[in-house]
């Protein structure tokens, strides 16, 4: 899958999910800081990430690095699907 589709998955997944009307989310919007994505808003990606994907989300995965943005999260999926493939 090229890394354009996952961020298209990711987008529509958090537009849907957590809808925003104040921010435009970009690739480079700030998940965390600036959509407001929350402790359970991150246990609901990583559900969508696991099974959309068919990867799995380690606990070590889970920080502010990886989930900062849809650049840096669909970068992290993108190289889980690498190593499974």
């Amino acid at each position: 899958m090229q890394l354009s589709e996952i961020k298209s998955e990711l987008k529509d997944f958090f537009e849907k999910e957590f809808p925003n009307s104040g921010t435009i989310l970009s690739d480079s919007t700030n998940l965390l800081d600036d959509w407001f994505i929350d402790s359970f808003g991150i246990v609901s990606t990583v559900l969508f990430l696991e099974q959309k994907f068919g990867i799995e989300i380690s606990r070590a995965d889970i920080n502010a690095t990886t989930f900062s943005s849809i650049e840096t999260l669909s970068q992290h999926v993108s190289d889980q699907l690498k190593s499974i493939s």
